[in-house]
């Protein structure tokens, strides 16, 4: 499909997020689908931040007008909060779809 393409993941702000049964660690690659950029309460997306790309949780807080981009990890990563008043460009690129677990050098 000529909309969706594969990032690579940098971090483990997401390896407590399971996507069809795989976390997302550090070097795993995602694959995102661009066609999909509408996310629903509760998918994966790929966006970024005035330049900086993320890997995160969306939900929408329909009581205080913003998004909500939650990390699901084993360490303590606040969520971040994205309201139309703050003038960030914010773009979502796309929906996580799947993860391609890379081999790790324990």
């Amino acid at each position: 499909t000529e909309n969706v393409f594969a990032i690579r993941a940098e971090g483990d702000s997401m390896n407590k997020a399971y996507i069809q049964g795989k976390n997302i660690e550090d070097g795993d690659y995602v694959i995102v689908d661009a066609s999909n950029r509408a996310p629903k309460k509760g998918d994966y997306v790929l966006s970024t931040i005035e330049g900086h790309a993320n890997i995160k949780k969306f939900l929408f807080d329909e009581a205080n007008n913003q998004i909500v981009l939650i990390s699901e990890s084993d360490k303590n990563y606040p969520p971040i909060f994205i309201h139309p008043e703050d003038n960030l460009l914010y773009i979502v690129n796309g929906k996580v779809v799947q993860v391609i677990k890379t081999p790790k050098n324990d």
